[in-house]
């Protein structure tokens, strides 16, 4: 589905790296067309390409006086602090944006619309991860859908849920099957324009938040892609995962998986996957039959060939498709989707 077209400068100053500015840098995969210049002083005079290795010739410039040449509508915050508060010192430049009546997009857990001295342009600022009004616990509306829903869920958190999601979007529209994309993290939200940061969500209410977000959408597509969030073997992280699963109540699911991931950040050694594939597809079996239909392999840490050495070793085990959607393509994913969910539009 369209959405409108922007014209993005990326704050990332100091941080414009493949951890530091994860909110930027999914920005330049996604939405690399409408980004006109990235903020950061490091690296001014380069290019996305030469600091990242992908984002083409996107310039960085020093400073927001420098970026406001670009003839800009929109100033995203791109990076991922730990602990998601403002830094004072982004302050004067995040406020020369506003005074230029620029849109500013944050993800942070400290919103800049309670910041005094931005106050007076808070009418420009969307605070991502602020939770939205009038939530709800879930009301069970999953039995009326017209689309059909697919969630991406992950052997552990970080393993590319979001990317797993948005790859298959591009591989379906290739093979000639329109879907919504609904983020559910504030990378996914920037990309999509819509969803729900469910990691900011009183947890009585993230399955009612995300049922919501999915009425909104339902039968503007065939199908609705949601974003996974965390892992429902991570002992952290959980109960977001089981929230989405439920909230969703997905027809089926796509699993991101790194193999060269052997224990989860508490060190605790990662399920197999035919364990961890039938601990989702039992968590949904009270209410109704959801199967994963494929693997997506992460392959950081390995090279092309290794990959997809993996991903014939995967089959083998599991015997689902597995494909490297983002190094190598091949849509058997999105074949799969498009022959177990929409049968009629096959052959």
């Amino acid at each position: 589905m369209s959405q409108k077209k922007r014209r993005f400068a990326l704050y990332a100053q100091d941080y414009l790296h493949a951890l530091g500015s994860k909110t930027a840098n999914g920005l330049i995969r996604f939405r690399q067309d409408e980004i006109q210049v990235i903020i950061d002083g490091s690296q001014a005079g380069k290019t996305a390409q030469d600091v990242l290795g992908y984002g083409g010739s996107i310039p960085i410039v020093a400073h927001m006086s420098d970026a406001l040449k670009y003839n800009l509508d929109t100033l995203v915050i791109g990076i991922a602090p730990i602990g998601g508060a403002v830094n004072p010192t982004w302050l004067p430049e995040i406020k020369l944006a506003l005074e230029a009546n620029l849109a500013v997009w944050a993800g942070l857990h400290q919103f800049l619309g309670d910041i005094e001295e931005l106050q007076p342009h808070r009418h420009l600022i969307w605070d991502v991860r602020r939770p939205p009004a009038g939530l709800k616990v879930a009301q069970g509306h999953w039995k009326k859908r017209q689309s059909k829903v697919l969630l991406t869920i992950g052997s552990d958190s970080n393993v590319g849920k979001m990317t797993t999601a948005l790859t298959l979007q591009q591989h379906l529209i290739a093979i000639g099957l329109d879907s919504v994309f609904v983020g559910t993290g504030q990378t996914g939200m920037m990309i999509s324009g819509r969803g729900v940061a469910v990691d900011a969500v009183i947890s009585d209410f993230i399955n009612g938040s995300i049922e919501a977000e999915i009425d909104r959408v339902d039968g503007q597509a065939p199908l609705i892609i949601v974003e996974g969030q965390g892992a429902i073997t991570h002992l952290g992280y959980s109960g977001v995962t089981l929230g989405l699963i439920h909230g969703c109540m997905p027809d089926a699911m796509i699993l991101a998986h790194q193999p060269s991931r052997l224990t989860d950040d508490y060190d605790h050694p990662l399920p197999d996957l035919k364990t961890v594939i039938d601990l989702h597809e039992a968590l949904l079996a009270p209410f109704k039959s959801a199967q994963v239909l494929g693997v997506n392999l992460y392959s950081k840490d390995m090279s092309t060939e290794a990959g997809q050495l993996e991903c014939q070793k995967i089959y083998q085990e599991i015997g689902l498709p597995v494909e490297d959607m983002v190094r190598a393509p091949k849509r058997i994913i999105a074949e799969q989707v498009m022959s177990a969910l929409f049968a009629e539009h096959v052959g």
